[in-house]
């Protein structure tokens, strides 16, 4: 991820603990750095979820973000 790294460690850190929407998110990752803008944690979230260490959960009030969850070798 090259010099995006930090954004992207930031947004990693805070979905460690449960999957979050972006409001709630972009709070966590402010928590942690300090001010950041929207657009800032919008390119890392993409780069995350291009990279498939972020995915994207539909939810009935809007879309959250989590770790992916890869399957393992055995298919489980």
């Amino acid at each position: 991820m090259g010099r995006f790294a930090d954004p992207g460690l930031w947004i990693l850190g805070a979905l460690g603990q449960a999957p979050l929407g972006f409001s709630a998110l972009f709070d966590a990752v402010v928590s942690i750095h300090g001010p950041i803008g929207p657009g800032t944690l919008l390119g890392a979230l993409a780069r995350l979820e291009q990279c498939r260490l972020v995915e994207r959960v539909s939810e009935s009030d809007g879309a959250m973000y989590r770790l992916a969850s890869h399957s393992t070798a055995s298919g489980r």
